[in-house]
């Protein structure tokens, strides 16, 4: 629960609620996932009563951290949603470009700097379906999955959910070492065995896991470093991928890096996707470091209306 206010609240006008959501989503599912574990540990392993309680314990602190988290908006979106009569006269917006403090750019390429932000979340969609919806399914009579990186994680990530959601006393033994305590971050396993037994399909919870995750990681990124830091996770894999121009492999969406001879892997694939954990890992870790950033960064002038009356001489500073 995150609560990023800094000094006088925010304005309504200079509020959104993208993060307020993407706070309460992680929040459900980290409060979920402990409860479900002191819970099992209580009961001496997962049954449908404890996922029950586990999950309204995790709605509730849900909507306490969305409640409680501040997300301001940032200074070209105000500028931008301000109505006619509030906006600075061209003489004070001259010296506020002078100043630095207002961005400078045309209009027409203000109204357009959205574009390149829907590229990446049409690209983005594209990874996470092709990667997720195809995540473990039946062709004919085979069972198959559809990263070849994810062939050992995948299996081993199906025994822990199993093993959670079977009654095993918390915490469990490792499933494939005897004599050993599991030792693996299985939290995210976890929560899915609590969905499992809420008698949700597995392979149905792996995919809206994987999908709701890869939504609230586009978002982080985007909010973080905006759209080159979200390029920079989702084309991190090298030029192999350009073989999708290829004339025998054209638009065709597979794992080209799957090739045991290129050493090069790209994060989303051979990391997003097989280390289950980083579905919750990734965006928890930017909204921490989005938060840190608004709370201990934020400048004296951020906290100042966001704009002036009509005709005023003085500057204008728009919460970022």
């Amino acid at each position: 629960m995150l609560n990023i206010a800094r000094g006088a609240p925010d304005p309504p006008h200079a509020r959104t609620s993208g993060m307020k959501w993407l706070s309460a989503g992680l929040t459900f599912v980290n409060f979920s996932t402990v409860c479900g574990l002191i819970l099992g540990m209580a009961a001496n392993g997962l049954a449908l009563s404890v996922a029950v309680a586990s999950l309204i314990l995790g709605a509730v602190a849900a909507i306490s951290a969305y409640l409680t988290t501040s997300d301001p908006k940032t200074k070209l979106d105000i500028l931008d949603s301000a109505e006619p009569g509030a906006k600075l006269p061209k003489r004070a917006q001259r010296r506020l470009r002078r100043a630095g403090n207002l961005a400078s750019a045309p209009t027409a390429i203000r109204k357009y700097r959205h574009f390149w932000t829907w590229v990446l979340a049409a690209c983005f969609a594209i990874f996470a379906v092709r990667s997720f919806c195809w995540l473990l399914y039946i062709d004919g009579d085979q069972l198959k999955i559809q990263s070849p990186n994810n062939l050992g994680d995948l299996a081993l990530h199906i025994t822990y959910i199993r093993n959670f959601a079977s009654g095993v006393s918390l915490w469990p033994d490792n499933p494939i070492y005897v004599f050993s305590k599991l030792r693996y971050p299985a939290g995210i396993d976890l929560f899915n065995a609590l969905l499992y037994c809420l008698h949700l399909d597995l392979t149905r919870g792996l995919v809206w896991t994987g999908l709701i995750a890869s939504v609230a990681t586009f978002y982080s990124f985007l909010r973080w470093g905006g759209a080159f830091a979200v390029a920079g996770f989702l084309f991190n894999g090298g030029i192999a991928g350009f073989q999708i121009l290829n004339s025998s492999t054209f638009l065709k969406f597979v794992d080209y890096q799957g090739d045991k001879t290129i050493a090069w892997k790209s994060i989303a694939l051979s990391m997003f996707v097989t280390q289950r954990g980083l579905l919750y890992a990734i965006p928890a870790g930017l909204l921490l470091l989005w938060s840190w950033r608004k709370k201990f960064f934020r400048t004296p002038a951020q906290d100042r209306p966001a704009s002036r009356p009509k005709g005023s001489r003085f500057d204008q500073s728009a919460g970022s």
